[in-house]
């Protein structure tokens, strides 16, 4: 299979995640569980029975990166919970504006002109959808907004990495990283919540595991040393397209005007923003 349609299978599968978290109603830590700790059982099965080293390749650098995803999923789960799917999207795609100040803060890389022109769009994008949603600590739609912000923010953080490591560590290793942090710590609560979650919530968790957990990030990290940069974060832009259809498909979402001109300001502010390493999440 090509690198290129890889890489589309794995964003349209990934674009579902917020189906299975919705319908599961599970708390954000258990959900975080099966979105974690199922891959890493997985791999850690396989790499014991091949009889390689569970933390082979371990560096304090591969698990900063762990400890990050861990964050960045359970704010993605809180996110998908709470908000519509349309609007967790979207806010999710701000990623490229936190990739260039990173960049610029801690890389001490140069801003282009023109991408300094397009950051007014992502902050009025941002603030035109959250108009949408009553600005209240008690408002879901807000918190989850929010969250899905801070899961932005730590893509942004996580991105380079990831394409940095991709060519040194094989699919499954790359999964074992991503995971271990929130699949060993997820898993407590998992154990303690109660009432115990019902053969359907269990369905919806383990389909969600190995659908977006496996399938789509196996599919994600063979594909990512493969293409370039350019490719990569077009190609990304899928997610969106199937995070809103599975959202007006499965939930009756409407897409309100604030939605449809906040999502035109991010996306196409993070569509024109040039600036050379940018990569996908």
């Amino acid at each position: 299979m090509s690198p290129v349609l890889q890489l589309a299978i794995a964003t349209l599968i990934l674009g579902t995640s917020g189906v299975f978290i919705k319908l599961a109603a599970l708390s954000p830590l258990v959900m975080t569980f099966f979105r974690a700790g199922i891959p890493l059982i997985f791999v850690s099965g396989l790499f014991l029975y091949r009889q390689e080293p569970l933390f082979w390749g371990a560096t304090p650098f591969l698990l900063l990166i762990s400890f990050l995803d861990a964050v960045r999923g359970l704010c993605y789960i809180i996110g998908f919970s709470y908000a519509d799917l349309s609007s967790a999207v979207v806010i999710l795609y701000t990623w490229p504006l936190f990739t260039t100040l990173l960049s610029w803060i801690f890389l001490k890389e140069t801003i282009p002109r023109r991408n300094l022109w397009l950051l007014p769009c992502f902050i009025l994008g941002i603030i035109v959808i959250y108009a949408d949603a009553e600005i209240s600590l008690s408002s879901r739609s807000f918190l989850g907004l929010t969250s899905v912000l801070i899961a932005a923010v730590l893509v942004a953080s996580t991105v380079v990495m990831y394409k940095v490591k991709a060519a040194d560590f094989s699919v499954y290793r790359l999964i074992f990283y991503q995971n271990l942090v929130a699949g060993v710590v997820s898993f407590p609560f998992l154990l303690g919540t109660q009432p115990w979650p019902s053969l359907f919530q269990f369905t919806m968790g383990g389909i969600y595991g190995i659908s977006i957990g496996i399938i789509g990030f196996m599919l994600f990290f063979s594909a990512l040393s493969k293409l370039k940069a350019s490719t990569t974060a077009l190609l990304c832009y899928l997610e969106i397209l199937s995070t809103i259809v599975c959202g007006i498909v499965f939930f009756q979402e409407e897409l309100s005007v604030n939605i449809i001109l906040g999502a035109s300001l991010i996306l196409g502010g993070s569509f024109c923003l040039k600036k050379t390493g940018d990569v996908a999440p």
